[in-house]
């Protein structure tokens, strides 16, 4: 494949800096899975199978959520809720204005669950599981005001481990599931019937890692894989774009070994690109047609792979946590007389007292032009 085109842009967006660094820390070789910002604070999940949650900008720990008996695989807020999902094949939904001891409501499925999401209207919530040894991947779905007994299941349309599902912001009834069998499928929740909801079927002929909505009207799709390719596409299934392996972008200057994830920018149209590299850099990149534009590096906040980042790219801040344990935020106003001590040279014992717990167009790189490729 043809070499990525990749050109600066280092004034598209305010400069990001590191403003403060925290440990994790709830366990030996504990490592951060998701950083979330919610109501009460920023939710941080662990390989410990625990979410801690932390104030924003000064990452003092504030709370902890120890449930799940098994590995977590995502967390996701909503209004004044956090739900978190695991492999111990259920979802639990806390509300946020009550003490964290226990949740308010838990969603079983027959199957360790991968991915979840619930839909923008909160008619419904539905799960992706792993390929179960009856070799059936299943789609779950609940009534939320009746969590305890699954409404309809779809075990047809997937082959292989459902890693992700994000139900649609503008269309309350549409959903994207995402699998390791390489197929992002697109249904109308409302059909009761698996063959007359699926409504479009793109074969990326990789296994999804990672995908999602984009665009004014949730009208686009990416698709990361776990061989680190990229794809774009719209939601009917027509192909936009298809990068091959980001990593090639090696060859531009820019180090990166993997993609963290992706966010969109709904005030200027933007797709941004979050990479990293083994070493614990983290790279942004607006995503074009057939292009990127390398927009900053932010360096010195993780000495390992980033897993997590969560950004408000319209207010100025991110965090990032990673395999080292690690949780960095990033702001752009942080004072020039304000010293901040690299979070990968902490002592030992300084590292004890940071959380520690009981275990067509593309954008132009003077940033004037939006992202409207198609």
């Amino acid at each position: 494949m043809a070499r990525i085109p990749v050109t600066q842009a280092p004034t598209l967006l305010p400069k990001l800096q590191m403003a403060n660094a925290a440990m994790f820390d709830l366990g030996k070789d504990v490592y951060i899975y998701e950083t979330l910002l919610t109501d009460i604070g920023l939710a941080v999940s662990g390989s410990n199978q625990k979410v801690c949650f932390y104030e924003p900008e000064t990452l003092q720990k504030t709370g902890l959520l120890d449930y799940h008996k098994d590995q977590l695989t995502q967390i996701r807020s909503r209004e004044t809720g956090l739900f978190t999902c695991s492999v111990d094949k259920q979802i639990a939904h806390w509300d946020l204005r009550q003490a964290l001891t226990s949740p308010v409501q838990v969603f079983k499925a027959n199957d360790p669950l991968l991915s979840f999401d619930i839909s923008a209207n909160n008619a419904f919530l539905v799960g992706g599981s792993i390929l179960n040894d009856s070799y059936s991947a299943n789609i779950t779905f609940w009534d939320p005001r009746v969590p305890s007994t699954p409404v309809k299941l779809f075990e047809n349309s997937h082959s292989d481990d459902v890693s992700q599902i994000h139900c649609c912001p503008s269309a309350p009834n549409q959903f994207l599931s995402g699998s390791t069998d390489g197929l992002l499928c697109t249904f109308d929740a409302s059909q009761s019937d698996e063959d007359d909801a699926l409504l479009y079927v793109a074969n990326t002929n990789a296994s999804v890692a990672k995908c999602g909505y984009f665009g004014p009207n949730s009208q686009f799709i990416y698709a990361q894989s776990d061989m680190e390719t990229l794809q774009l596409w719209t939601n009917d299934s027509t192909q936009l774009a298809d990068f091959g392996d980001v990593r090639d972008i090696k060859e531009s200057g820019i180090p990166i070994d993997y993609m963290v994830d992706f966010r969109y920018d709904p005030q200027t149209e933007r797709l941004y690109m979050v990479s990293g590299t083994n070493g614990g850099d983290i790279h942004l990149l607006h995503v074009g047609a057939g292009s990127f534009e390398h927009v900053q590096a932010l360096a010195s906040g993780h000495s390992a792979i980033v897993r997590a980042f969560d950004w408000g790219i319209g207010q100025e801040w991110a965090v990032s946590g990673g395999e080292d344990g690690h949780l960095t935020w990033w702001s752009t106003n942080v004072p020039l007389a304000s010293p901040l001590a690299n979070p990968l040279q902490l002592s030992s014992d300084t590292k004890k007292t940071f959380g520690s717990g009981e275990h067509g167009n593309v954008g132009s790189s003077n940033g004037n032009r939006r992202f409207s490729p198609y």
